[in-house]
């Protein structure tokens, strides 16, 4: 080819180039929260440029760039948050993420036919990124429909085999699991290359759990046992037990028999052996304000469809009926305990997960998620070490820390403006002006548009 040819050649390659790269965009005027040392950036400009941060730095925009630029005014700039424990009723919650700066989600209960279920997940927009479960894998007489039957470790392992080769993320055990089973679920997971999260069954105890391998415990279940020096008659009793009413009276005399060196000695096995604790304290804290008109009465409710609301009726009103004051305090005393225990694990650097148990009662899509960072630090954490468990800690989980977690160049454009200092008080990450999902920009307005059509999808 001639000189000439090439150059003209050569030309049209970088227009063509530019003409397909997508444009970058700007915020500017930005404070940066460092999710890992808590040092705060001010006049940052953030890049972003195709669902991903391309630069961050103290330089000024060039007129060219000014055009579009989202001017912050000196607000605060925090990675986008993750719910790692969550349900989905409906896919029209999915939105109410969004709007409350939770850019990722762990669904905790998939269903049989995980293709059809990312399908139909997928369909809905804006919706935040999904790490999902199996169905929930119980034992004979599930809790909930739906749920794969477990009986002997062959089931365990068949099992683990059709779960691997349907897609979901991970395995999602359940109460009920017998014990043969649960450790036959856990070495062919191993094999298997995928992670099994969940409760702790009540046939194994949460030491066993942890050195069995399994990545995530929920709602703390099996810490109280655990850490009391009653733990062998107690673990007999909450098999037998038949309602919800008569294990939190199991839990109440575990904590009553609490041993502290046998619990500081539990906290370093789940440090050594990596395994995580996602709390869940804004679902624990639900049973015992049952009475509470304030809690019942919550104005986020009519977010809620009502078809939701209908379940929870059916759910607590058996409780509502057949629960006394003592019962209630009881309930509310266990939960003050749990909150010690959650600071606790934090000061023996137990890994920590923010999670929220929507759609349980009153546990609400993206709005809870606020509440459970208020609650963690009410337990002892610091407002950064509470927004590191929806930030980078998921990142870490998730082996996706390369990807999020932080405000970093290279790392996907999910990102939260707030209006206020979230490290002077947690309170202010319900302080939102603008989210940005994978690069996707909703200003203040797209907010309320967002929570206006949800409202309104709640009423039919």
């Amino acid at each position: 080819m001639k000189p000439l040819l090439l150059t003209l050649a050569f030309s049209a390659c970088v227009i063509l180039a530019q003409e397909s790269s997508p444009p970058v965009t700007l915020i500017q005027h930005v404070t940066i929260v460092n999710i890992m040392t808590g040092e705060e950036l001010k006049n940052q400009t953030v890049r972003i440029q195709g669902g991903r941060i391309l630069s961050v730095a103290s330089t000024e925009p060039t007129d060219g760039e000014l055009a579009g630029a989202v001017d912050a005014h000196g607000g605060f700039l925090i990675p986008g948050l993750w719910d790692m424990h969550v349900h989905v009723h409906e896919t029209g919650e999915l939105p109410l993420y969004i709007a409350n700066g939770v850019t990722g989600v762990r669904i905790m209960a998939g269903e049989r036919n995980t293709a059809a279920l990312r399908a139909e997940l997928s369909e809905k927009k804006p919706s935040p990124s999904i790490y999902l479960a199996s169905a929930i894998v119980d034992g004979s007489s599930p809790m909930w429909p739906g749920s794969i039957v477990v009986r002997n470790p062959v089931d365990a392992r068949r099992t683990v085999d059709e779960i691997k080769a349907g897609g979901a993320d991970f395995i999602k055990v359940y109460d009920g699991v017998p014990r043969n089973a649960y450790f036959a679920l856990a070495d062919e997971a191993k094999l298997q290359h995928i992670d099994f999260e969940g409760h702790v069954p009540e046939a194994v105890t949460a030491q066993e759990a942890s050195a069995a391998g399994q990545r995530s415990i929920e709602h703390l279940t099996g810490i109280a046992l655990a850490c009391s020096s009653k733990q062998d008659t107690l673990n007999a009793a909450i098999e037998h037990a038949r309602f919800f009413l008569d294990r939190l009276r199991i839990e109440a005399e575990g904590y009553r028999s609490f041993d502290q060196a046998k619990c500081q000695t539990l906290f370093a096995e789940f440090r050594q052996n990596d395994t995580w604790q996602v709390p869940t304290l804004t679902v624990r804290r639900i049973w015992g304000r049952l009475d509470d008109s304030k809690m019942t009465s919550d104005p986020r409710l009519v977010y809620v469809g009502r078809k939701s609301r209908d379940r929870w009726e059916e759910r607590t009103q058996p409780q509502i009926r057949r629960w006394n004051n003592s019962d209630y305090q009881m309930a509310r005393g266990i939960f003050g305990v749990e909150e010690r225990i959650v600071g606790g694990m934090y000061r023996a650097g137990v890994p920590l997960m923010a999670g929220t148990d929507a759609m349980n009662p009153y546990c609400l899509p993206g709005f809870s998620l606020h509440d459970e960072l208020a609650l963690m630090v009410d337990s002892g954490l610091s407002p950064l070490a509470a927004l590191q468990t929806a930030t980078i800690n998921p990142a870490r989980f998730l082996h996706r820390t390369s990807e999020s977690g932080s405000i970093e160049a290279g790392k996907s454009a999910d990102l939260v403006l707030l209006r206020a200092d979230p490290l002077t008080d947690i309170h202010n990450t319900t302080q939102i002006e603008a989210v940005w999902m994978h690069g996707q920009y909703f200003d203040h307005a797209a907010i309320l548009g967002l929570l206006e059509a949800a409202k309104l999808e709640a009423k039919h």
